[in-house]
């Protein structure tokens, strides 16, 4: 038999505040029969007290240890346990979370503090409630931690967090999109903490390390909290400062970080902040962000992407209609990534840098994701491309300098190319040299270098379902970071997207033109295969005397209209209407030729003149890579019509 046992844990913070407890480790133990190891896991099951195990006595336990997994990035979990392995029969279990290393719960680092050991903390005993289904016995348990627990469990892992919320002063609105951005007053230098952004209800979480509070001159050798009075304090005085769009337009005084509810604070601080100045006036200089896909279709990679699908949506002309041949379209190839430059930031040069998750859904929520599954994009993720050019004379001929990523320095006719250089880390040094102009031009994304792949398609039969449930969409965010030149306390965001649909998988060795052509192939984003079956049954050469029926696949994830047609004297000439086997991602099957008139008539053949004839499948896909759509793919079959003789 086996036993599924699933469902979400969460933390509740400051009251109000619920997270996802993401990527954690969770184990399920029996509880044996005797009444000493009961009691060895019940003796503190009042929601009052805390039990904790340390190393000693979680080694005590290992026979007993039934399952363990890990929460995904949601809070979700999943036991499953074979009975006939585990000798388990459905009774009390105990589940308990398991540190043995330092999860990503939003901290800048993973490195397992002094003296650490692993530990286990008690959620609770519980009887599952086992329902019967075709795969076994399912049940389901949610838990939602107390804050002080959780509170102590961070302090163990040396994880600090501040939350809070974040609103209008006079009206108490919830202000979301601003980045809250914490600060620790020390009397040598004060320390970046770490910033997040308020969501929709104003709420925020900022999670750090103790290093980041203890930095000195003499860090990394020697850490210690510095404060403006020297004490025997050891926490962070905390202040705030406050951005919109990557523009800090509020900043409180030091002298905050000296009243009671801020100083020396403990590993777990929940604030309430308000605003009197309108965070959306900032000055309007250009700013430095990511904001555009595309230069001729220009998509905004959050207003038009789609939550649900992740392809793009509600375009408009220049004039505000509609433009609704640019939505409902996947990306592919190379994308220009666009937005605006400029060549300081806080009067100091600027870098930038890409970044990118993979997702398994267009609808994940990305706040939920770890910093640490974000990937830089890198060199090798990127085409050449000029992002600024500087005019170096104009009589009597106009010549320039090219900036260009992954170009090589060297004198060309129409002037010389600099190559914009990119550091380990893959930071984009700007160019800062007088008379730049930036053409708007961030990066061109290789998306293949993030999705593609390739399938044989050599044993497709045109009529017959290519296997379409083996290639879909994947999903990938991106997001965009600008700091002063090797200042990583600068480090901010500079624009991001949803969770975008890529696809680049190429379907290899699409047999082409039928039985007409036995050798021909292609090699395309997209499936296109036709054949007539009076040439499949007669050969390449067969007569066609009084029936035509064609066989067809077209296929694609993104596949858009899909035309069977066919082109010589008389006509119209029309065939059955083509089915769709998967909305939105394949036809298949045979289509009988149906005259001028679209009645299913043998004599329609026969009344055709004696004549060579082409029939032509078409279909379009709608991928695009911000600039246009992707050409349409086709296939098509010669013959002759012949007097019936």
């Amino acid at each position: 038999m086996n036993y599924t046992l699933k469902g979400r844990l969460q933390t509740t913070i400051c009251d109000t505040h619920e997270k996802a407890m993401a990527d954690t480790k969770i184990r399920l133990y029996r509880i044996q029969e005797s009444k000493n190891a009961v009691t060895a896991f019940t003796a503190a099951q009042s929601k009052e007290l805390i039990q904790v195990f340390d190393a000693k006595e979680i080694k005590t336990r290992e026979k007993q240890l039934l399952a363990e997994t890990k929460t995904d990035a949601n809070g979700n979990y999943e036991f499953n346990i074979n009975s006939n392995t585990l000798a388990y029969d459905g009774g009390t279990v105990a589940i308990v979370l398991y540190y043995d290393e330092i999860p990503e719960y939003g901290q800048k680092g993973t490195s397992l503090p002094k003296r650490f050991t692993p530990f286990e903390v008690l959620l609770d005993v519980i009887q599952p409630k086992w329902r019967e289904t075709n795969e076994g016995l399912i049940a389901g348990w949610n838990y939602s931690l107390l804050n002080r627990v959780w509170c102590y469990i961070l302090s163990r892992l040396d994880i600090w967090v501040i939350c809070g919320s974040l609103v209008n002063c006079k009206t108490r609105s919830p202000l979301g999109g601003i980045e809250v951005i914490a600060m620790d007053d020390d009397i040598i230098s004060d320390d970046f903490l770490g910033s997040a952004v308020t969501n929709n209800n104003g709420e925020f979480c900022i999670y750090y390390r103790s290093i980041d509070f203890k930095k000195t001159f003499l860090s990394p050798w020697i850490n210690v909290e510095t404060t403006p009075v020297f004490s025997f304090d050891n926490g962070p005085d905390i202040y705030f400062k406050f951005a919109a769009n990557g523009i800090e337009f509020f900043a409180e005084n030091a002298s905050e970080a000296q009243k009671p509810s801020r100083k020396n604070i403990g590993n777990c601080l929940c604030v309430d902040l308000c605003l009197d100045e309108d965070p959306n006036r900032v000055s309007r200089d250009p700013i430095t962000g990511f904001y555009q896909i595309g230069y001729a279709r220009k998509y905004h990679p959050i207003f038009n992407i789609d939550a649900f699908s992740g392809k793009t949506k509600d375009m408009l002309k220049p004039n505000g209609d509609p433009h609704p041949e640019f939505n409902d379209q996947a990306f592919y190839s190379n994308l220009d990534l666009r937005g605006s430059l400029t060549k300081k930031l806080n009067g100091q040069p600027l870098q930038y840098k890409f970044e990118y998750v993979k997702v398994v859904s267009p609808s994940v929520d990305l706040s939920s994701i770890p910093n640490a599954n974000w990937k830089p994009v890198t060199e090798n993720n990127m085409t050449a491309n000029e992002i600024a050019t500087r005019v170096t004379q104009i009589f009597p001929e106009w010549k320039y300098t090219s900036y260009v990523i992954k170009g090589t320095t060297g004198p060309t006719v129409f002037g010389a190319v600099k190559k914009v250089d990119m550091t380990p880390n893959h930071w984009i040094d700007v160019p800062q040299d007088s008379g730049v102009s930036f053409n708007d031009s961030l990066i061109k994304l290789v998306s293949s270098s993030l999705s593609s792949g390739i399938v044989d398609m050599s044993g497709l039969i045109p009529g017959n379902s290519s296997g379409m449930v083996l290639q879909k969409n994947e999903y990938f965010a991106l997001r965009m970071w600008k700091r002063e030149q090797g200042n990583a306390a600068s480090e901010t965001l500079a624009g991001s997207s949803r969770p975008l649909a890529i696809f680049n998988t190429t379907y290899k060795d699409v047999p082409q033109g039928g039985a007409w052509d036995p050798f021909g192939k292609s090699s395309e984003l997209g499936i296109a295969a036709l054949d007539l079956q009076e040439l499949v049954d007669g050969g390449s050469c067969a007569k066609i005397t009084n029936s035509l029926t064609a066989n067809y696949t077209a296929s694609n994830p993104n596949l858009g209209s899909v035309k069977l047609e066919m082109f010589g004297p008389g006509g119209p000439h029309n065939f059955e209407s083509l089915i769709e086997t998967s909305s939105g991602e394949e036809f298949n099957g045979q289509a009988k030729y149906t005259g001028a008139d679209n009645s299913i008539d043998p004599n329609d053949v026969s009344n055709l003149p004696n004549c060579a004839f082409e029939v032509r499948l078409t279909a379009a896909l709608n991928l695009t890579n911000g600039e246009h759509q992707h050409h349409l793919i086709r296939d098509r079959v010669l013959y002759c019509k012949l007097p019936n003789s």
